[in-house]
């Protein structure tokens, strides 16, 4: 959502100060560069490669859309649970379809960063560092970042799956108890059809 700069010492980071934060964040190189430089110099005199800013813009859009999937995911989880405290609140069924199909949407819109988030960390990390070798320019990715963003998408999956089968157990449940009508007989008496027969 932002992005932070500073000074890096062997393992420590001291962090000068971060943008202002935006769910649909892309990171501009150029603009960060120039505004630490004073808006004084180009690019290629700080010696900063133009391949890694050509990468960072086709990136930009990936990254813009990530946000848009987090937001949408996020959101289908939130309504999920304030429709299970609206039925607490009026002792309302265990689970319902809506629940289910709303967690499991919510667990798609998470997957597809999740994965994106991924394919980042393993490829595009390795573009920036084998196009940033020459001018001493390295990229890392965030472990924690993509542990909590599987940890999300893998709990709305347990979540979407228990709730699945919760709704399909009541279901069950309620069609095994529901009252059968007996069909109705027609008995003859055989005691008036028989002083019927005597008496002709």
């Amino acid at each position: 959502m932002s992005y932070c700069e500073g000074f890096l010492h062997a393992e420590n980071r001291n962090l000068t100060g971060c943008s202002t934060p935006s769910l649909l964040f892309a990171f501009n190189a150029t603009e960060a560069l120039t505004k630490d430089a004073g808006n004084t110099t180009s690019l290629s005199s700080l010696g900063w490669p133009s391949s890694i800013t050509d990468d960072l813009r086709t990136f930009g859009a990936t990254s813009q859309s990530m946000g848009v999937f987090y937001c949408i995911g996020i959101g289908l989880a939130g309504l999920v649970v304030l429709e299970r405290l609206w039925f607490v609140i009026a002792k309302g069924p265990r689970q319902t379809v809506v629940e289910a199909s709303s967690l499991m949407l919510s667990f798609t819109m998470l997957s597809i960063p999740s994965i994106i988030a991924t394919v980042i960390a393993l490829q595009f990390v390795n573009l920036i560092n084998r196009h940033g070798e020459e001018s001493g320019v390295t990229a890392r990715y965030g472990h924690q970042f993509l542990g909590m963003t599987w940890a999300a998408a893998g709990l709305l999956l347990v979540g979407g799956m228990v709730s699945l089968l919760t709704v399909m157990v009541d279901r069950n449940r309620s069609a095994a108890y529901e009252p059968v009508a007996e069909p109705k007989t027609v008995a003859a008496d055989s005691d008036s059809v028989g002083s019927n027969e005597k008496g002709d």
